[in-house]
């Protein structure tokens, strides 16, 4: 959901990435940049004097990819887990 936010951000306010969309959104009214939640944070984050340099959704993030893939990513390297069963850590590998 937040993605679709994003994008709507940046394409509403012809802005290329994050660092503009916070550039643009100075210019903004408290309730025009209320009216989508990415606009409202680059907002307040421009009141607070905070520069954000993030790219959120880059398909190239761990975060950006499927369960499915990260589970052939931690088979394929045998990456060691952590699992929580019963409130007690467990180590494990995938094999």
């Amino acid at each position: 959901m937040l993605a679709i936010c994003y994008q709507e951000a940046l394409q509403e306010n012809g802005c290329l990435d994050l660092l503009e969309l916070q550039d643009t959104s100075q210019h903004l009214s408290w309730k025009a940049a209320s009216t989508n939640e990415a606009t409202f944070v680059c907002y307040l984050a421009n009141m607070l004097d905070i520069r954000v340099e993030w790219d959120p959704f880059h398909p190239d993030l761990i975060a950006s990819a499927s369960n499915a893939t990260l589970a052939v990513l931690v088979c394929q390297f045998t990456l060691p887990l952590s699992i929580q069963i019963d409130g007690v850590m467990t180590a494990a590998k995938c094999l």
